[in-house]
């Protein structure tokens, strides 16, 4: 008698599967340790060699500062412009704090920025802009050539080329204030000139004595011209129209007030004497 035994295949399949997971399995941990042992070798070299070059940059004497270049300027001090750079003359281009120097620089009258850029092997260029004047501000018993920053330098001989409206009323010890003052009376000069071009040559005062006006006077005479210290389009065009009208037909007034919306108010010089 033939006894025929029953013999399933599918745990000998899955044994056979199951090898081969393993073996697959350990070939990829075999190739990820080597591809992060690869890895690590690289970037250990190129952090090595980062170093070497690091360390050749700020230490070879072929980048040593020799050579100074400052670009052209007008007004700006260019013996001082290069007093502060050439002290710095033998330091290594990769040492040195760029914006640290572009600072000093700055700290001159009548710079406004610098830029200080390294060109290899040994030299500094320094690129200046320049502050361009827009007013004569009186301070004390002493005149400044001002731009909305500030004071740029004092008005004497070899400013006089210069020929602005004055600004007068500007605090002389409180620099907020002072600060304030200024940029008030240069923007109301730059509106002026968008205005007119020819008008704030026709100026010879600006009053910044007040936080709530404008005290304006024409080199021609007149009264007082009262505006406002932010919104200087109030009226003033319209004024400006009718200013002839007004002197004469009631003469040069004791001012004129435009600060109210759509209304001029005017105030005839014998009013102020009653």
């Amino acid at each position: 008698m033939i006894t025929r035994l029953s013999v399933d295949p599918l745990p000998l399949l899955r044994r056979g599967q199951s090898e081969r997971l393993k073996k697959s399995r350990r070939k990829r941990t075999v190739r990820r340790i080597v591809l992060l042992t690869l890895a690590l070798w690289g970037v250990g070299l190129i952090a090595g060699a980062a170093f070497a070059g690091r360390h050749y940059l700020r230490n070879s004497a072929r980048f040593n500062l020799r050579d100074i270049d400052i670009a052209p300027t007008t007004r700006a001090p260019r013996d001082e412009l290069h007093r502060i750079v050439a002290r710095h003359t033998g330091s290594n281009l990769f040492r040195l704090d760029v914006g640290s120097i572009a600072a000093d620089l700055e700290a001159i009258r009548w710079v406004r920025t610098a830029a200080v850029k390294r060109v290899l092997p040994d030299r500094l260029h320094c690129a200046i802009e320049e502050r361009t004047p827009r007013g004569l501000a009186r301070m004390g018993d002493r005149v400044w050539l001002v731009d909305a920053e500030g004071p740029i330098d004092l008005y004497g001989e070899e400013t006089q080329v210069y020929s602005f409206p004055i600004l007068t009323g500007v605090s002389g010890s409180d620099m907020e204030r002072q600060r304030d003052q200024i940029r008030r009376g240069v923007a109301l000069l730059d509106y002026l000139e968008q205005v007119d071009p020819h008008l704030p040559a026709q100026i010879s005062e600006l009053n910044l004595g007040r936080s709530d006006r404008i005290g304006l006077y024409m080199a021609a005479g007149g009264p007082e011209v009262r505006i406002h210290p932010t919104e200087f389009d109030s009226n003033l065009e319209r004024y400006l129209t009718m200013r002839e009208y007004l002197a004469t037909h009631f003469g040069d007034g004791a001012y004129v007030d435009l600060r109210f919306r759509d209304r001029i108010s005017f105030l005839p010089a014998i009013s102020r004497r009653q």
